[in-house]
């Protein structure tokens, strides 16, 4: 997420209005229910999974507004349209050398990148033969369905929204941006007796952290990460492994028969990630453009969310047959899809439209910004070619 303030202790989140409180409440006591039926504790990946898409209640499943000034935070496509329409130009390569295909969003927030990368394909005389959206919250799939009904009439019935993954196989391209940042995570912690596990449990009526043994995949997981990295975590080191990665994008391979698969998210490498100095691990919330550490403040109602270890990424895709084809930092990624020739492309503006786009080029691009905290990768299937996001830099030597 970006433009967003980091919370300080004495920093005082704005209170949520009664609804949304008794939707919290709600979400509260089933994830207690949770807790007592699983013996006294849940792994953070389960509270994750139903602090963020619980149906009708969780933060991505129900009804708050998450995108934009009145929401939580604000995404590279609500920021400016110059984000998509970089991101077509790489569609359109792709859809051209392979001749045919769909684009497969997952997750479309507002609807926003669909429309500029439709509006940018139609002017190059590219459009894909359908544009699908995987929308899992209805609020989302309504508000995306009236914004694109209102803005491009005549592409809507290009679009199609599905709440699973599409049954037949698809050739093309399938976009995520900011989605691996919110698959739910474990947590663990290095200590003098071993790694554990930090469940969720309860003292007092109140969530808590608990460790227990890490056992099973996760500590699988852990073991091998500590083996491929240069030093051994420190104790009390507390951080964040996927278990469930291998997985997801197994399932979005099954569907794939011939394309590239496209993440931009904040992350890093796994050096990077596990770096001893990160002891607090990458778990961020964010509510009402405000930035803190506590996943129990208003349950449902904040987004939880953890930075991407791309390594693990690579490594589960090579492991079920996806090729890493790229990888680099938004910037670098953005200007070798044509930013700069987008940008030459607005000089007849006027004064105060050149200065607000140059603005949010500078969000999208300078390093303490957006530019190189998010990346870009791209995975592919029978495709070969090079992608021209990777042409100026690639950056897969750093995974």
């Amino acid at each position: 997420m970006t433009q967003s303030k980091s919370l300080k202790a004495e920093s005082i989140l704005p209170l949520p209005d009664q609804d949304a409180l008794i939707q919290s409440e709600k979400l509260i006591k089933l994830i207690k229910a949770s807790i007592h039926m699983k013996g006294g504790a849940i792994g953070f990946d389960e509270f994750m999974k139903l602090a963020l898409y619980e149906p009708g209640l969780g933060y991505y499943s129900a009804g708050s507004r998450k995108f934009g000034a009145d929401g939580d935070f604000v995404t590279a496509p609500e920021l400016s349209p110059i984000f998509s329409q970089c991101l077509a130009n790489q569609c359109e390569q792709i859809l051209n050398e392979l001749d045919t295909g769909t684009i497969l969003e997952l997750g479309a927030g507002t609807g926003a990148m669909a429309r500029d990368i439709l509006l940018e394909l139609e002017k190059q005389n590219s459009l894909p033969d359908q544009y699908m959206i995987l929308e899992i919250s209805a609020d989302l799939k309504q508000r995306q369905q009236c914004n694109l009904r209102e803005t491009i009439p005549h592409l809507f019935d290009r679009v199609v929204w599905l709440d699973t993954l599409p049954k037949e196989e698809i050739t093309g391209v399938i976009l995520a941006n900011e989605v691996l940042d919110s698959l739910p995570v474990k947590r663990f912690k290095k200590t003098s007796s071993g790694f554990k596990e930090m469940k969720i449990g309860l003292d007092d009526d109140q969530f808590v952290w608990v460790d227990s043994h890490a056992e099973g995949d996760l500590l699988k997981n852990i073991e091998e990460l500590e083996n491929d990295l240069s030093t051994l975590f420190p104790d009390n080191y507390i951080s964040e492994v996927n278990t469930q990665l291998g997985k997801w994008l197994n399932s979005l391979k099954g569907i794939l028969n011939k394309g590239v698969m496209i993440f931009i998210d904040y992350g890093y490498s796994a050096g990077e990630y596990y770096h001893p100095e990160r002891m607090d691990g990458s778990l961020l919330c964010h509510y009402r453009h405000r930035v803190h550490s506590d996943p129990f403040y208003n349950v449902g109602l904040q987004d939880i969310t953890c930075s991407v270890n791309f390594t693990a990424v690579a490594d589960c895709a090579d492991s079920i047959g996806f090729h890493v084809n790229g990888y680099t930092n938004q910037t670098y990624f953005l200007f070798g899809c044509g930013l700069e020739k987008l940008l030459a492309n607005k000089n007849e503006l006027d004064n105060k439209s050149q200065t607000q786009i140059a603005q949010q080029i500078q969000i999208l691009t300078l390093p303490e910004e957006m530019g190189e905290r998010f990346k870009v990768m791209a995975l592919t299937t029978e495709y070969d070619n090079v992608l021209k996001g990777f042409a100026i830099m690639d950056q897969r030597v750093r995974l």
